[in-house]
């Protein structure tokens, strides 16, 4: 049984244990950063240090310099293109009422201009009933006077 015992063993640890293969593969990758890579790595650090350093020494206080004297004049050419785009804006809308109101004018134009042909028509009914009023009344009138002249001659 001790036999069986050994071989389960070194099967479990051939099949199970790989802290042998990691561990040569870690010693790999820590010898290949740290003496090959390591020099370089380091001193790609160091650039971007030296880099960082230099903008925020040097490069941010003259853009920022620069930033405090142009943003006044920025602003007020904002501030100038934003009152001409509100007179733009306020002609529009002048114009737009403008058309509104010519558009108003014209339909008021129209409905006068219906409003006078039917005060001219109903004139002409009233003109055309007053004539023949007149006409019946006179007709009246004569016959009245032929009448009263049959009672004269009497």
């Amino acid at each position: 049984m001790d036999k069986q015992q050994e071989n389960l063993s070194e099967i479990h640890s051939r099949l199970f244990d790989h802290r042998p293969i990691i561990q040569a593969d870690i010693r790999f990758f820590v010898k290949e950063f740290e003496e090959k890579r390591g020099f370089r790595e380091r001193r790609g650090l160091e650039n971007v240090n030296n880099l960082v350093l230099e903008l925020s020494e040097k490069t941010l206080p003259k853009n920022c310099e620069a930033m405090s004297k142009t943003i006044p004049s920025v602003l007020a050419r904002l501030d100038a293109a934003n009152h001409i785009l509100n007179r733009i804006q306020q002609r529009e809308q002048e114009a737009q009422q403008d058309d509104k109101l010519q558009a108003n004018r014209e339909r008021r134009k129209c409905e006068w201009e219906a409003f006078l042909k039917e005060q001219n028509r109903k004139s002409a009914e009233v003109d055309e009933e007053h004539t023949k009023a007149n006409k019946w009344l006179k007709e009246q009138y004569t016959a009245m006077e032929k009448d009263l002249a049959k009672f004269r001659t009497f």
